[in-house]
């Protein structure tokens, strides 16, 4: 039997419902313990319709964490390409950065599905996504850094050690934003440019120059 489009949006705004609740309650002091009886009863549904649509909180977690980095590479991508990648990659950190600053509320479901043992527990269709989700953020973030070291812009380096260095970076900054731990006790949005411009001498080609 093939579902009516009513069907479909029904089942589509009730899938929506159940995020919206999980995110609330995941965001919360409480976090770690929230089950799916208390998702359910906050998104107004029966514990039996989660399960219709994700065969556990585990699955939830890892479906708000694709929305949310989704969200992310759509950020990136609406960079536009240019003669300049110094400039690119600097609107893309600081894109980034301000980006998991204005989401706050996923900063619990950003750090449980990074935990150990997580994916272990998660289906082979949520696996492929996440992989693919990676792929994405890889070519995406290549491609310019490759352009920026053609360009003489970038020092010539293999890719995993740039990104990896880049990455450690970007992570530790997330932890301030959203712990609110600069013990710098400098204000956001002056934290991002530091960042930024740390970040972006860190791979610039030649000799750095402190001021």
């Amino acid at each position: 039997m093939v579902a009516t489009p009513r069907k479909l949006q029904e089942f589509e705004r009730r899938e929506a419902d159940i995020l919206a609740a999980a995110l609330e309650l995941f965001s919360g002091d409480n976090w770690e313990s929230v089950t799916v009886v208390q998702i359910a009863d906050r998104a107004g549904i029966g514990k039996g319709t989660v399960y219709k649509h994700f065969a556990s909180k585990d699955e939830i977690y890892a479906r708000l964490a694709l929305d949310f980095f989704y969200g992310l590479l759509r950020c990136c991508h609406r960079i536009q390409d240019s003669n300049d990648p110094e400039a690119e990659m600097r609107s893309a950190f600081r894109g980034a950065l301000q980006y998991h600053r204005e989401h706050q509320e996923y900063s619990n479901v950003r750090q449980y599905v990074f935990r150990a043992g997580f994916w272990e527990r998660l289906s082979k269709s949520y696996i492929e996504s996440f992989e693919k989700l990676d792929a994405e953020f890889a070519i995406w973030a290549n491609q310019r850094i490759e352009r920026g070291m053609d360009a003489g812009v970038f020092s010539k380096q293999p890719l995993v050690t740039v990104r990896t260095g880049l990455d450690a970076l970007f992570n530790g900054a997330v932890s301030q934003l959203w712990g609110n731990r600069c013990w710098m006790e400098i204000e956001p949005d002056e934290y991002i440019e530091q960042v930024v411009e740390f970040a972006i001498n860190s791979i610039k080609a030649g000799q750095v120059e402190y001021s």
